[in-house]
């Protein structure tokens, strides 16, 4: 299964409770009506210390394959529904697509009150794509599973066919749950996350890449 992230901004003149009332209330329920999707998500991005993402939200689909993909981008209902509304909330000018295959390493249901944190990243420059996708899985994946707090963490590996004509922005979204934004705040001063997991991410991201936000999700298709 293929999940596909969509990095949006929200449209200039359009105020940050607006944005996200349109994104909820209005655009959700017209993507309901794209029939191939197994799953969609909104992740709204929250106030918070530090982030440093430009985007303001992301907005998250599941996909059967390739071919499904494909059957949504000229399905009427994404053409002249889906993306015929975005512009009216959404900076077309500064958005991101990134299409992934997700590895579990905790496996949690997170609660109600649970918040997410994504962390799109780069590998450097002289880990080959091999190299870095197997530290990230094998080395880095097993530490950041022990941070205390987390509820679910999951690694969003960018797809192998985006690598054939071009080298793609990111090589993956770790995507970290955990119940609130006090969890949040505990977790990042924790050793175990501070000089332990953020530690060995030095190791092997191109930090000067790396962007970051809190959201929280609504999910629009279960």
């Amino acid at each position: 299964m293929l999940h596909v992230f969509y990095f949006i901004t929200r449209k200039k003149g359009l105020d940050d409770a607006a944005f996200h009332r349109y994104w909820e209330e209005v655009h959700g329920p017209i993507v309901r009506k794209i029939g191939a999707l197994r799953r969609y998500v909104q992740l709204h991005r929250m106030p918070f210390p530090n982030q440093n993402s430009p985007y303001d939200g992301a907005a998250e689909v599941w996909v059967d394959d390739a071919a499904a993909l494909d059957a949504v981008m000229r399905d009427p209902a994404y053409l002249d529904g889906a993306r015929a509304d975005e512009p009216n909330f959404i900076d077309l000018s500064c958005t991101e697509w990134l299409t992934t295959e997700d590895h579990v390493f905790i496996d949690g249901t997170p609660p109600p009150s649970a918040v997410k944190m994504v962390f799109p990243l780069k590998r450097q420059r002289h880990y080959s794509h091999a190299e870095g996708r197997r530290y990230w899985l094998d080395v880095h994946g097993p530490i950041v599973a022990a941070v205390p707090g987390l509820c679910r963490y999951v690694q969003s590996h960018t797809i192998a066919a985006a690598y054939r004509y071009a080298e793609p922005r990111w090589d993956g979204v770790a995507q970290l749950w955990l119940d609130g934004v006090a969890a949040v705040e505990r977790m990042l001063v924790d050793p175990a996350f501070k000089d332990v997991a953020w530690a060995d991410t030095v190791k092997f991201v191109d930090m000067t890449t790396i962007e970051s936000f809190v959201g929280r999700e609504v999910v629009v298709i279960a």
